[in-house]
């Protein structure tokens, strides 16, 4: 009996345990099913090739607090270039400090243009604003996994390829926080 109990309560325990990683877990996500997000993915890049900045920029600016890092990279691009939104050069180089989360060669090559192109006192206030993003959108803060793939069928590994945490049929993609740029 005295066993019964205790299996019954370590059982409830986890049970409750799992429930409340799960309710933690989702809290600041959107549940999507993963035909939705890549949609999502491929309606940023169409927009953007077709020069339609405005809608690429909301798609990417989506995509990339979700935590995907081409996403960030565009999103800080378009800063940059004040395509899509006004020119903040701040901003632009945060986002892109989040994508170079990545080793991915591209995205630190630009990150370190622009940070030997900086006087000190830009650089502190430029890395306090990166730490910002990375803290609500790089990779702990998505749960969202990276790896680096070649797009061109061979060895050279040029390409980032995201995946969000899955929930049962569906994805997890984190909400842009209210005080976004």
């Amino acid at each position: 009996m005295k066993k019964t109990f205790v299996r019954l309560a370590v059982s409830l325990a986890l049970v409750a345990s799992g429930a409340a990683l799960a309710a933690s877990i989702a809290e600041g996500f959107d549940r999507v099913l993963p035909g939705d997000y890549r949609s999502l993915l491929l309606k940023g890049k169409h927009a953007y090739e077709g020069k339609r900045y405005d809608e690429a920029f909301a798609a990417f600016q989506r995509t990339a607090c979700a935590g995907d890092k081409e996403s960030q990279s565009a999103l800080g691009r378009m800063y940059l270039l004040g395509q899509g939104t006004a020119r903040d050069d701040l901003t632009g180089y945060a986002w892109l400090k989040v994508a170079a989360e990545v080793n991915q060669r591209g995205y630190h090559a630009i990150v370190d243009k622009i940070e030997a192109a900086m006087r000190p006192e830009q650089r502190r206030i430029a890395d306090v604003e990166s730490r910002r993003l990375i803290d609500n959108y790089g990779l702990r803060a998505t749960n969202m996994s990276c790896n680096l793939t070649a797009t061109q069928g061979g060895h050279i590994l040029d390409s980032v390829v995201c995946a969000p945490r899955e929930d049962g049929p569906n994805l997890l993609l984190k909400r842009c926080v209210a005080e976004l740029h």
